[in-house]
């Protein structure tokens, strides 16, 4: 299935937002303005248009794994999170994993009641390039975790080479986005287009491909398994 979303003013960014999946409490807000510690570029329109597409499409999946373990690649402060763990997604813990040990405590202040509550979500500093992420083992809070995660989350692939795809599994979802833009700060890995995406990372059974348009930038997403 493939899809082209087209934001040409953020006008309509902001439309797309409120009338996405991204429904969140007030407080989600409130504790981004409230804390300066938290960088605004995570709470911008185009970060927020590219998790509610997410969600959505996410959701649109049928047939998802049960009582998965997700692990977020890249998860910078866990902006997120939240949203995916009050979905009805079929999620029982998320795993935030970032090679950035500020990012990763952000990320646990900013989703602190999901850490308290059995680890829900736990941050993980770890630098995904050489993980297996078929079989990954990490420390975490005293404790070394092994697991193979049902599912994948990557929406900063334009921030890291393609090891981590690599060393996934055929039996797990991935989740991945990149997008078209070379100028800012920290992107390694752009691509020129959705083609481009489809043969850097190749998909067995591609359930999503598509890409959505901002005014500064178009952003890229495939769902399926290797």
């Amino acid at each position: 299935m493939s899809n082209i979303i087209n934001l040409n003013t953020w006008n309509e960014v902001e439309y797309y937002i409120d009338n996405s999946y991204l429904h969140i409490p007030p407080s989600y807000f409130e504790r981004a303005v409230m804390d300066r510690r938290y960088p605004r570029d995570a709470f911008s329109k185009g970060q927020l248009a590219s998790k509610s597409w997410l969600l959505e499409e996410l959701n649109n999946i049928k047939d998802l794994p049960e009582d998965m373990t997700v692990v977020i690649l890249g998860c910078w402060i866990g902006a997120i999170v939240e949203p995916l763990l009050i979905s009805t997604l079929p999620i029982e813990r998320i795993y935030g994993l970032d090679i950035d040990a500020q990012s990763i405590e952000l990320a646990e202040k900013f989703n602190q009641k999901h850490v308290a509550n059995s680890w829900k979500f736990k941050g993980v500093v770890a630098d995904a390039s050489i993980l297996d992420c078929n079989h990954m083992e990490f420390e975490t809070g005293g404790e070394l975790i092994k697991v193979s995660p049902e599912c994948i989350i990557n929406t900063s692939c334009e921030h890291m080479g393609t090891e981590w795809f690599e060393s996934a599994g055929s039996d797990q979802l991935i989740v991945m986005q990149t997008n078209n833009s070379p100028d800012f700060e920290g992107h390694i890995n752009p691509v020129a287009d959705l083609k481009e995406m489809e043969t850097l990372y190749p998909l067995r059974k591609s359930m999503y491909s598509g890409q959505l348009k901002t005014p500064s930038y178009t952003r890229f997403m495939q769902i399926g398994y290797k």
